[in-house]
């Protein structure tokens, strides 16, 4: 077995215990500072397993070098505590594998779980009593060069040394492959704290007291650094960070040179000119020339080395002007993201860049359509959801990077899906378009040239664009709204002339029906009523009257003068139609008209016990007219009025001159004025009882009588009463409060005739 070597390193109780604490401390906060960064599902195993080793190592290590503990007990735990420093690395590949989301291949852990039995035995057997002096008889009977003990640590410090430099290279190339400033900073942070425990274990594990204190210090800074990003969000810029100490070192070297090289110029003037130029002129020289120095070399080197080191977006002002320009007449949304692209990139130096245009969806969702700017970018829609912690921010006006989307404790609960989408994109900025508080989209922006991240200042400068592009995204919206708004109604009236078409083609077949059934109808109609006048002179010869056959005979000559009225009324509906409606002027005088229009109504109002009510008729002028065609007309439209109003109402006609003025004519026109008080028409139906066929209500209450009350017949008399008055030059029309059964509101139809009509002219 090989003895304990006198002359390593012992500490005091007091001090270990100081190491212990310190150590649990740093990896107590560690702890809480990633479970505060919205892990609420705890640590991965991969921290625990490096948190664990790194627990384990420090322990051992303390228990090694405390100068209470038993020299055998020591010499064990020193031995372990090599064997746990052989394992960090491991657990530190495990923890950087879970860091940059690229876990560990199995046969990696395979072989890592090799390397730690092999540095076990190695930790072990050379040191048991059993096993130790038999291995070192085999070793040097093989005459395997080097010591057994020192091979037995060379292999542990070795496996130690080799893991530490891959984790460390691993953390390299991450962070020169990583395309977001964001993103390379937090690996930055991860590759400076790992540097760092990585020294304060080799330091710590040295025959030095000093050393090994200074260890533990520079390992507690490494672990804090390593638990930094797991616990904040936004991380000063390392790289920031270096840039302005340099620019502030430079700048300050500078100006201690320029100061340094007037004072030894003014000993130069002294020595070579003494006693010429007084004391106080002197010292006042050298500061006016310090200050001048500064003002017009100092100053002008410092903004430079910032603007060289620091590089943010010369004139702001400008650039939101000229971003203005070019995108304000843009009618398209490819030419607005081409164009608003274009001067981004010369003013940030983007080399990616889309243009995110929102759309909601039936189920309250928002689609994200994909507009390309710069570079590439996948096709297919993002969708996020109406509760999505990430459009809630952008619907508030907040501008997001990839990384809060990435680690933000707010956005954990975002759905994967939308993360992931957002990821493809490979963008670093997303900055919300609104318009009166509602999101139309967002600009995406890549990195800025130079890998630099976007300062608050160029957020408020990318704000102020994406303001004036809402302003043109609502134009071309309303644009587009137009186009397709004018498609479809070209669509319509296709439709519409379509249908016209085919609908002034039905309405001709049915004139052409209507005429043709109505002189079919009327040839044997005309032998029914010779028939029924032939025998009426028969039984008018007899001597003995026969009251049944004359009570049929009465019925079957008004069922034939009924029909004779309707084929009439069909034949005037079709020439109607048909343009050639015969017209014969003649003298009319009012009166005379209403007169032979109700004098063949007055049966069928007694019989319905109504009254009829004509008011006076003096002073009206003569039109001219067909008498009879209109005398048909007024009694149609007295007809509808007797139908429609209950037994026991009243109906009243009225007349009076129309000027032209009220007219809005060239001519005078005479009103008639059917007024009744039945139970009214409903306003959808009261331009549509002009129409041919139309009746109000169902079809069982068609009707053969010309009078009974509710009784629709065939949807004839108002359009032939239509067609007739328009032939003249004159309009029919109807007025009601609307279609009541109870209160009958009643109705009134005006029927104006002109004084001239156009026949005359």
């Amino acid at each position: 077995m090989v003895n304990w070597t006198p002359g390593f390193p012992v500490l005091s109780g007091v001090q270990i215990g100081v190491i212990l604490a310190l150590g649990w401390a740093v990896w107590q906060m560690g702890l809480l500072a990633r479970m505060a960064g919205g892990r609420e599902e705890g640590l991965p195993w991969e921290a625990w397993v490096y948190s664990g080793l790194g627990i384990l190592w420090q322990g051992l290590w303390a228990v090694a070098i405390w100068q209470g503990v038993p020299p055998l007990i020591r010499f064990t735990a020193w031995n372990l505590a090599g064997w746990a420093l052989s394992l960090l690395p491991m657990g530190l590949l495990l923890w950087i594998g879970w860091f940059l989301e690229r876990p560990l291949p199995r046969w990696a852990i395979l072989l890592m779980g090799l390397g730690a039995g092999v540095t076990l035995i190695a930790a072990t057997l050379p040191y048991r009593p059993e096993t130790g002096p038999a291995l070192s008889a085999w070793w040097n009977a093989r005459r395997i060069p080097g010591d057994l003990v020192l091979w037995s640590w060379g292999i542990r410090e070795g496996i130690w040394g080799i893991g530490t430099a891959l984790g460390l290279g691993w953390l390299g190339w991450a962070y020169l492959h990583i395309p977001r400033p964001l993103h390379r900073n937090r690996v930055a942070y991860e590759f400076l704290g790992t540097g760092l425990v990585a020294l304060g274990e080799g330091l710590a594990w040295t025959p030095r007291s000093d050393w090994i204190a200074l260890g533990w210090g520079v390992r507690g800074i490494g672990v804090t650094i390593l638990a930094l990003p797991m616990g904040w969000l936004e991380l000063p810029s390392l790289r920031q960070v270096g840039r302005s100490l340099l620019a502030w070192g430079l700048s300050a070297i500078l100006q201690i040179g320029l100061i340094l090289g007037i004072l030894a110029g003014a000993a130069a003037l002294r020595t070579s000119l003494p006693g010429v130029v007084p004391v106080g002129l002197e010292w006042g020289g050298i500061a006016l020339a310090i200050v001048l120095a500064q003002w017009w070399i100092g100053w002008p080197l410092h903004r430079w080395l910032r603007r060289r080191l620091l590089p943010a977006v010369d004139e702001p002002a400008a650039a939101v002007r000229r971003y203005g320009q070019t995108i304000s007449n843009l009618l398209d949304v490819e030419a607005l993201a081409q164009a608003a692209f274009t001067v981004l990139q010369e003013t940030f130096g983007l080399r990616q860049g889309v243009l995110l245009l929102f759309e909601e969806q039936p189920d309250a969702s928002l689609q994200a359509r994909v507009i390309r700017g710069l570079g590439e970018a996948p096709d297919d829609p993002g969708r996020f959801a109406p509760d999505s912690p990430i459009l809630r921010a952008w619907q508030e006006g907040r501008s997001l990077t990839q990384y809060e989307i990435d680690f933000g404790k707010a956005f954990q609960r975002a759905d994967p899906a939308e993360r992931r989408w957002l990821q493809r994109l490979g963008v670093e900025l997303f900055v919300p378009i609104r318009a009166q508080a509602v999101l139309l989209g967002c600009l995406a922006l890549g990195a800025r040239s130079g890998a630099e991240a976007y300062s608050s200042a160029d957020r408020d400068l990318l704000a102020s664009m994406a303001e004036q592009t809402a302003a043109v995204l609502q134009n071309i919206r309303l644009v587009e709204d137009l186009r397709r708004l004018n498609a479809r109604m070209a669509e319509l009236n296709e439709d519409l002339a379509r249908a016209a078409r085919r609908l002034e083609k039905l309405d001709r077949v049915k004139t052409h029906f209507i005429e043709i059934a109505s002189h079919e109808l009327r040839t044997p109609l005309t032998h029914i009523r010779g028939y029924a006048d032939l025998l009426a002179e028969t039984l008018s010869g007899q001597d003995e009257p026969n009251g049944s056959l004359e009570r049929i005979l009465q019925g079957l000559r008004r069922a034939a003068l009924r029909l004779e009225e309707i084929i009439s009324a069909m034949l005037d509906v079709s020439q109607i139609d048909a343009e050639a409606l015969s017209i014969y002027p003649i003298s009319i005088q009012i009166p005379t008209l209403v007169r032979m229009a109700v004098e063949p109504l007055e049966g069928a109002i007694a019989e319905r016990r109504q009254k009829l009510v004509v008011e006076p008729m003096e002073d009206l002028p003569v039109i001219y007219g067909d008498l009879t065609r209109l005398v048909q007309a007024l009694r149609h439209v007295v007809q509808n009025a007797i139908k429609f109003t209950p037994d026991g109402g009243t109906i009243t006609l009225r007349a009076r001159r129309v000027p032209a003025e009220e007219a809005g004519s060239s001519t005078d026109y005479v009103e008639i004025a059917v007024q009744d008080t039945g139970i009214g028409i409903d306003p959808e139906d009261q331009a549509l009882i002009f129409e041919k066929f139309y009746r109000v209500g169902p079809i069982e209450r068609h009707s053969t009588g010309a009078i009974k009350f509710k009784g629709a017949g065939p949807g004839l008399g108002l359009p032939l009463a239509r067609g007739i008055i328009e032939a003249h030059g004159g309009r029919i029309w109807v007025e009601s409060p609307g279609y009541d059964e109870v209160r009958c509101p009643g109705s009134t139809f005006y029927i104006w005739l002109p004084v001239v009509s156009r026949s005359e002219d």
